[in-house]
């Protein structure tokens, strides 16, 4: 596999937020997105064996896969490998994500691209059919379109994900999120913050 670099922190954001956890992030990635904050990850990599990269993680609970877009490389022999932890599959939303449900220790958080991203097309409809209960369908949003698009996908979606937004840093102002939260009673919502853009700068990498 190709691997843009492993990394130890806590997670920035989403379900486990706050907690100490193992970054696994692959190289390359099949979108790009105007506000994309890995863009060193589209190229640059080093080999490693599945059994190299689970080694290097072992003392994690948490393990995040991430890229670029992890689930553009084959993960199945590294998530076998990982059976021991929790997995957060970080995905953009347009790689079909069937094959990787029946892993009973893995969750998808997954990214719809908004329109502010350029990248709405790239969606695959049938992936929001196939979340579940205990993954997390995210919306990265730059503006109020990018809200009201959010809330018509999540008011139409047949699945019951969790649901989380995240501004485009630096594009939208959190209160916006909360204002327009309130004035729609999106009781079901949670805003989230990048925790590691506000303890470390937003520019460094490897936190």
């Amino acid at each position: 596999m190709k691997v843009n670099e492993i990394f130890f922190s806590i997670e920035g954001e989403g379900k486990h937020s706050g907690e100490l956890a193992a970054f696994i992030r692959l190289t390359g990635c099949n979108l790009r997105c105007f506000y994309c904050d890995t863009r060193y990850a589209f190229i640059d990599g080093d080999e490693m064996s599945a059994a190299e990269i689970a080694e290097a993680v072992k003392d994690y609970r948490n393990v995040t896969l991430t890229g670029g877009e992890p689930l553009i490389q084959n993960c199945h022999e590294l998530l076998k490998l990982l059976g021991g932890h929790e997995v957060n599959i970080e995905t953009n939303g347009s790689i079909d994500v069937s094959e990787y449900l029946n892993y009973a220790n893995v969750f998808f958080t997954m990214d719809f691209k908004c329109l502010s991203s350029g990248m709405m097309a790239a969606m695959s409809d049938r992936n929001l059919t196939l979340l579940r209960d205990r993954d997390v369908l995210k919306f990265v949003v730059g503006d109020k379109n990018d809200l009201a698009m959010a809330e018509t996908v999540t008011a139409n979606i047949p699945t019951s994900p969790l649901i989380y937004i995240s501004p485009v840093f630096g594009r939208i102002e959190p209160r916006e999120i909360v204002e327009f939260m309130q004035a729609r009673r999106l009781q079901h919502w949670r805003l989230q913050l990048q925790l590691h853009k506000i303890i470390w700068s937003p520019e460094e990498r490897g936190v």
